[in-house]
């Protein structure tokens, strides 16, 4: 009797979770399909939600309160110390020249040949650098130029030693080179002022004790030529080089016949700077080089301070930038 009740039992709860289970059913889903047209959103199929516990320990739906502490960047950084400390040279020299590895149809030549008053005559010939501009180098003289349409050039420079040697470069690559014998070098010596930028810099010779506007002040704009040096009559200055641009290379070169001019005393060599509104309070930098007989070149780097821009278009001359050079009568 008992077995049977169970039984009646077992199947009264199972025909009530079965009626249980369509009522729920058909309640969640009757406002759904009563109110399709009015809220479409109940048509979405249902998101599954996750329950969890926050940091605190209640139950919450969806993804837990994750709580993180933040990371203190402060105390894992590492002290780096300045460019300027590692490295010192605030300006970076010049890159030295390149040997250059000739193409093919592109050679570059170049030839000297002497001139007068120990002068070279260099003849440049680049088929592949038409309308160029080009450096060339001489015993620490460096002065830029310009090839024509052609790539030719031929530019006059001073030899500053008897077994002279000269070299041309494009884009600071050496292109070529040549060597060319100068004995009659020995018979005069030279001062070079050197710089680089549109600086109006010039050299300036006083001979004889001569004042500036004297016949005795030799500059690039006086009318002394390479013949006066050949009759003992003055010195001459030649200036090499192009002013176009910042990156323009210029100089001059003082040529005297030491111990063949028809005078005595001493030369006394200058340097004027014309004050612009570029330069003014701020220093200008050039290199002088100086023939000593068969002794090594002496070669100097200075700094012009030049004073400030009230003083705009005047001409600051300044002195003992130069070894003395003494002239001794025939």
């Amino acid at each position: 009797m008992s077995r049977i009740n169970t039984i009646r039992t077992v199947a009264s709860t199972v025909l009530f979770a079965a009626a249980v289970g369509f009522i729920v059913q058909y309640g969640e889903t009757a406002p759904a399909m009563a109110s399709a047209e009015d809220n479409p959103v109940y048509n979405k199929a249902p998101r599954t939600l996750m329950m969890s516990k926050n940091a605190q320990g209640d139950a919450v739906f969806g993804m837990p309160d994750v709580v993180t502490t933040p990371f203190d960047h402060a105390a894992n950084t590492q002290t780096v110390l300045a460019v300027d400390v590692v490295y010192t040279e605030f300006a970076v020299p010049r890159m030295g020249p390149i040997l250059a590895t000739p193409v093919v149809g592109c050679e570059t030549s170049l030839s000297a040949k002497r001139q007068p008053a120990a002068l070279v005559e260099l003849t440049v010939s680049a088929p592949c650098f038409e309308n160029s501009d080009f450096s060339v180098r001489h015993e620490g003289l460096i002065f830029s130029a310009k090839t024509e349409r052609n790539g030719d050039a031929q530019v006059v420079v001073p030899a500053l030693m008897p077994a002279a040697e000269f070299a041309v470069a494009f884009d600071n690559v050496v292109q070529a080179s040549t060597d060319i014998f100068v004995p009659e070098l020995r018979q005069y010596d030279r001062a070079v002022l050197q710089w680089e930028g549109v600086d109006n810099i010039r050299i300036h010779a006083l001979e004889d004790g001569a004042e500036i506007g004297d016949p005795g002040h030799v500059w690039s704009a006086s009318v002394h030529e390479a013949k006066d040096i050949r009759e003992g009559q003055h010195g001459f200055v030649l200036y090499l080089g192009t002013a176009e641009d910042e990156a323009s290379l210029q100089a001059e070169v003082y040529t005297f016949p030491a111990g063949n001019m028809n005078l005595e005393g001493q030369v006394d060599l200058r340097i004027g700077v014309s004050v612009t509104e570029a330069n003014c309070g701020r220093e200008v930098d050039a290199t002088t080089i100086q023939t000593n007989g068969d002794l090594p070149l002496m070669k100097s780097s200075i700094a012009i301070q030049m004073p400030d821009c009230s003083q705009v278009g005047e001409v600051v001359l300044l002195a003992d930038k130069f070894a003395d050079v003494a002239v001794v009568s025939n």
